[in-house]
C-alpha cells in the first residue's frame, strides 16, 4: 500500500485523512452539543478552546484532503455499485466536505463576530470579521444546522459502508481500511459511532444543546439630540446636560487573550464646567450597571452576576470630581473618586474637550485594575482567563 491512491484502493495519506477527521468529528459533535448548556466559567471556556482547536484541525485537514483528492483521485466505483448508490454516495460525500469546511469556518466567524477568542492549541487565531452581533447570530444558526445535517449524513455514510461490507460482501469498506483485520476495525468504528450518537441524542433530549445568545436589541437611529429645551433651560449657570443619544461609555477587556468591547448604555448626572473658572467646576456621574451590552447575551448576564459587577447588590457606579486641572491646548484632567462594586477608589481622568455653539464634546481613555474593585473573583481571578487591566473609553456630548 503506497502513499497515493490506486485504481483499486486508497493510499496511506487518503486513509489517514479519512480516519483522523472521522474520529475528530465523532468526538466534536457530542461535546459541541453538551458544552453550550454549561454555565459560564473558566472550565467552560477551556472546553470551548479545545473544541475550537480540534475544530480548526478538522478545517485544515479537510482543506488538505480536498487538495489531495485532486492530486491523487480516488479509486473507481466497483462494478456491483448501482447507479442510485453512486449518486447517493456522491451527494453524501459532497455534503460531508461542506460540513467539514463549513462547520469550523462558521464557528470561526461566529466567535470573531462576538469578540470571543479563537485558539488553535495555544495560538490565538486572528478574527476574520469585526464585531457584528447580528452576523454572529446568523452563523450560529449556520453552525447548528450544519451540525445536525452532518449527524444525518454521517448516519447514511456509515449505513452505506456497512451495507457493502455485510450485505453485499464487497471490498468497498476494506479499501479505506489501514489493515484488513476482518471485523475488528468495523466493530471499533460502529462502537465509536454508536457512543457518539447516543451522547448526541442524550444532549438533545435533555436540552443541553448549544443555546444561542439572547437576541441583541438594536435601537432605532438616534435623533441629532435627545435633550429637550426644558432640560437645558433648567440647568444652573455653566451647567451641561449629557446627550445620551450622542454619548458612549465603553470598556474593553481581554478574555483568554482576545479582546471584547462592552457598552454601558445608561449613565447621566450633573456637570458644571466653565473653562475660565475651573475652581467652580464639578461633575457627578451615575452609571446604571444593569445596562451592559457586549453583543452576547450570555456574556452580559455573566458580567452582571455575583462574581463580577453583582448588579443585584450594586446596581450603580458613580464618579464624583474633586477638582479639574488645565493641560495643554484642549487637554484637561478630572480628579475625583469612583465607586464601583461597593469599593471607592481615587481616579484621575485625562480628557480632551472642545466647546462650540453651546455644545461640548469630551473624549477620554484610561485603565482600571479590576482587582481593586473585587470584580472577577473566585475562579476568574487568574489573569490567564481575564486580564486584570480594563481599558475604559468615554465619548461624551453635552449641551448648555
Amino acid at each position: 500500500m503506497g502513499l497515493t491512491n490506486t485504481e483499486d484502493e486508497y493510499g496511506i495519506l487518503a486513509k489517514s485523512f479519512h480516519w483522523i477527521i472521522a474520529v475528530l468529528i465523532l468526538g466534536l459533535l457530542p461535546i459541541g452539543l453538551f458544552m453550550g448548556g454549561m454555565e459560564n466559567s473558566p472550565i467552560k471556556f477551556q472546553i470551548f478552546a479545545m473544541h475550537k482547536s480540534f475544530g480548526l484541525l478538522v478545517f485544515f485537514l479537510g482543506l488538505a484532503r480536498i487538495v489531495w483528492r485532486f492530486v491523487s483521485p480516488p479509486p473507481e466505483h466497483l462494478e456491483n455499485h448501482a447507479h442510485w448508490e453512486i449518486t447517493l454516495a456522491g451527494a453524501a460525500h459532497f455534503w460531508l466536505y461542506v460540513c467539514i469546511i463549513g462547520m469550523p469556518l462558521s464557528g470561526w466567524i461566529m466567535s470573531s463576530a462576538g469578540e470571543f477568542p479563537v485558539p488553535f492549541f495555544g495560538i490565538q487565531m486572528p478574527a476574520i470579521v469585526g464585531k457584528d452581533p447580528q452576523l454572529g447570530e446568523i452563523f450560529a444558526e449556520v453552525h447548528e444546522i450544519l451540525g445536525f445535517t452532518l449527524l444525518f449524513v454521517l448516519g447514511l455514510h456509515m449505513a452505506g459502508a456497512l451495507k457493502h461490507h455485510v450485505l453485499d460482501k464487497d471490498v468497498t469498506l476494506q479499501r479505506m481500511m489501514a489493515y484488513r483485520p476482518g471485523w475488528l476495525l468495523p466493530a471499533i468504528v460502529i462502537a465509536v459511532a454508536g457512543i457518539s450518537y447516543l451522547a448526541s441524542g442524550a444532549a438533545i433530549l435533555s436540552g443541553e444543546e448549544e443555546e444561542s445568545a439572547p437576541p441583541v436589541t438594536t435601537s432605532q437611529a438616534a435623533p441629532a439630540s435627545s435633550i429637550t429645551s426644558d432640560q437645558t433651560a433648567s440647568l444652573p449657570a455653566h451647567g451641561w446636560a449629557i446627550d445620551p443619544a450622542q454619548s458612549k461609555l465603553q470598556f474593553q477587556a481581554m478574555l483568554y487573550n482576545a479582546s471584547f468591547t462592552a457598552t454601558l448604555g445608561d449613565f447621566n448626572g450633573t456637570i458644571v464646567f466653565d473653562p475660565d473658572n475651573l475652581d467652580a467646576a464639578k461633575a457627578d456621574i451615575t452609571i446604571q450597571m444593569n445596562n451592559i451590552n457586549s453583543g452576547d447575551g450570555s456574556r452580559d448576564e455573566n458580567m452582571k452576576g455575583p462574581q463580577w459587577f453583582d448588579v443585584a447588590q450594586f446596581p450603580q457606579s458613580r464618579f464624583v470630581t474633586k477638582r479639574f486641572e488645565k493641560g495643554d491646548g484642549n487637554s484637561y484632567v478630572a480628579i475625583g473618586d469612583i465607586t464601583l462594586h461597593g469599593v471607592t477608589m481615587p481616579l484621575i481622568i485625562p480628557f480632551q474637550l472642545e466647546i462650540k455653539d453651546k455644545t461640548a464634546h469630551m473624549t477620554a481613555k484610561f485603565s482600571l485594575d479590576r482587582r481593586n474593585f473585587a470584580v472577577g473573583v473566585g475562579e476568574w481571578e487568574d489573569e490567564k482567563t481575564v486580564a486584570h487591566n480594563v481599558d475604559v473609553s468615554i465619548d461624551l456630548t453635552a449641551r448648555q
